[in-house]
């Protein structure tokens, strides 16, 4: 009987070796992508870490297979196994660095492949777009200003060069640049605080909410809009007790969206949300046994923030939510693209960091919305807190009737008073209701409509 027969050739490949080998490349990637990722700076018990534990053992078990199988096989027929795995691994990884190359999109804030942020981030490409922006609005006339208390407001007597928005000479909205908003005539205040949908952005003066309002309530009502663009829950609260306190209304309306919510967490925007329009610092705020401590007031000036060498050196940077130093750090590997590609892809789907978790989301806010309600009473006026759902909320729930959003569920289970617009606006046509991306003038008269008599009842309370 012939040696040879029942014995594998030495011209074909070990297939279990082959097989492993590919095991222990890829083993090899996610232990790198779990470490570059930062992984044992999560929590111990976390998908991140158990992950991590599965990735080694892969690699360990691919490894000893890879080391027993190529003992054991003559040499011919081990290099034929490995040419027959690294010639594709080889055309796979050159033709994919090719494609995200040729493929990615660039912005100023880095490459963009596959609507994925190709991380890490550069400070210096920040830098330069918001020296951009700062330059325009040198140029231009800038609408809004630093503060160092509030982050941002809005230019006394000013008008955006399309000439939408106009603000007062207190540094509201108004229907003219540098007007007077003190009106001896009016015996009843409202007061507006909040974001762009309470400003009434992508609409003029007279289709916003708050003036229609007005006209609403009558002659010897003034509604005051102290709305401001891009502001957190934190911001419009801090905004009551140092800019509206002074003008006595009766009663105070803070307007908020969900993500309100995640804007209160940062301490630089554009750090949080990549792309955001203006270089400022905000207020941070944090609770602590339900008392909240503001950290970082006086804020830096944009040109001291743009002044920093890294995103390391900004002031309490650690405190903001869309903050990771992963994000920033370059290492050799990031020299391709695919690599930060797959990275980036990693980093999305890994457990998040516990900072960031929604239910400190909630916890802040909530917080922040009750001290505002007990400020507002301390000084004789009625908080209203009124709930502006957006696009995506009437999205979500034309699919899940029954869902809620992250704010809802604040002011419900934290039973905040307040009234909620979901179903006044979704009595308006959708195709009236929004506009880009805030609402449109029929959406605004839906929202003035829909509180006209609540509002009207709380200024006909006696004393």
């Amino acid at each position: 009987m012939d040696a040879g027969v029942g014995r594998p050739s030495a011209s074909s490949p070990d297939v279990p070796l082959l097989i492993a080998l590919y095991g222990f490349e890829i083993s090899a990637l996610l232990v790198v992508l779990a470490l570059h990722a930062r992984v044992f700076t999560r929590a111990l018990v976390s998908l991140d870490t158990a992950l991590f534990s599965v990735w080694c053992l892969g690699l360990v078990a691919s490894a000893a297979i890879v080391v027993r199988r190529w003992r054991r096989q003559d040499r011919q027929r081990v290099l034929l196994t490995a040419a027959l795995n690294l010639v594709p691994v080889l055309l796979l990884l050159a033709g994919g660095e090719v494609a995200v190359r040729a493929l990615a999109r660039p912005t100023a804030r880095g490459p963009v492949f596959m609507e994925t942020n190709l991380l890490p981030w550069q400070w210096s490409d920040v830098v330069a777009q918001n020296e951009a922006i700062l330059r325009q609005a040198a140029a231009n006339g800038s609408f809004l200003k630093a503060d160092d208390r509030l982050g941002w407001v809005i230019n006394p007597g000013r008008r955006t060069v399309d000439g939408l928005y106009s603000s007062s000479a207190e540094g509201l909205r108004s229907p003219e640049p540098g007007i007077a908003l003190v009106d001896p005539r009016a015996r009843h205040r409202v007061a507006l605080v909040g974001d762009s949908f309470t400003f009434g952005l992508e609409v003029s003066f007279e289709q916003t909410w708050g003036a229609r309002l007005e006209r609403a309530l009558g002659a010897d009502v003034q509604v005051l809009n102290f709305g401001v663009d891009g502001y957190g829950i934190d911001q419009a609260y801090l905004r009551y007790a140092r800019d509206v306190r002074p003008w006595r209304p009766q009663v105070v309306i803070l307007g908020l969206i969900t993500h309100d919510l995640y804007r209160s967490m940062a301490v630089y925007s554009f750090v949080s949300f990549p792309g955001w329009p203006f270089p400022f610092a905000k207020p941070r705020f944090v609770a602590e046994s339900g008392r909240l401590s503001l950290l970082n007031v006086p804020l830096p000036s944009p040109q001291a923030i743009l002044a920093a060498r890294s995103i390391a050196e900004l002031p309490f940077i650690e405190y903001d939510r869309g903050y990771r130093p992963e994000d920033w750090d370059w290492h050799p590997l990031d020299r391709s693209y695919l690599y930060r590609f797959l990275a980036s892809v990693y980093r999305g789907w890994s457990s998040p960091d516990p900072k960031a978790s929604d239910e400190r989301v909630v916890a802040l806010n909530r917080e922040i919305v009750r001290a505002f309600i007990r400020d507002v009473r301390a000084d004789g006026a009625i908080p209203v807190v009124v709930y502006f759902p957006s696009r995506l909320d009437f999205r979500i729930r034309a699919r899940k009737p029954a869902w809620q959003s992250l704010a809802q569920t604040m002011l419900r289970k934290g039973d905040i008073p307040h009234i909620d617009l979901t179903s006044c606006l979704d009595r308006v046509d959708p195709a009236a209701r929004f506009g880009p991306g805030h609402y449109a003038a029929g959406g605004n008269a839906a929202v003035a409509e829909c509180l006209r008599e609540d509002i009207r009842a709380l200024l006909a309370r006696p004393g």
